[in-house]
């Protein structure tokens, strides 16, 4: 089975070491951590996503702008945006105009988000072989 390509993007580098950690113990995904917008789009080119992890509020530019423009130069992109901010208007219609996939609050249930990992990863396998 081919390595899924996990890109996890948090300006808080406690976060990012906690959910690199998290995931790598997986061998199943190759995790890109990132703590800046600019971090990621220098690494794309070369490492391609097939999910992200990011964060809502960032200093650069926040999560769901960034995941916007991502869908549009990768169509079939997973995403997952991780927040500690309530669940407002904002985020309800960019979940409705597929920005993201899943939405998961801070602090984060560890079991549940690497499940939810591991489903969009199920998803990507089953149209990588069909």
């Amino acid at each position: 089975m081919r390595k899924v390509t996990l890109y996890i993007i948090d300006d808080e580098q406690e976060i990012l070491n906690a959910l690199v950690t998290l995931f790598r113990q997986n061998k199943r995904y190759k995790v890109r951590g990132h703590t800046s917008v600019e971090q990621v789009l220098d690494d794309l080119d070369e490492n391609p996503p097939k999910i992200i992890l990011c964060d809502y509020l960032m200093p650069d530019i926040d999560g769901m702008e960034l995941l916007r423009d991502l869908r549009k130069r990768y169509p079939r992109l997973r995403s997952i945006l991780l927040t500690g901010q309530p669940f407002g208007h904002d985020i309800i219609k960019a979940m409705e105009d597929g920005v993201f996939n899943h939405y998961h609050g801070k602090p984060y249930n560890a079991e549940v988000l690497t499940e939810t990992v591991a489903g969009l990863a199920r998803e990507i396998s089953k149209e990588e072989t069909s």
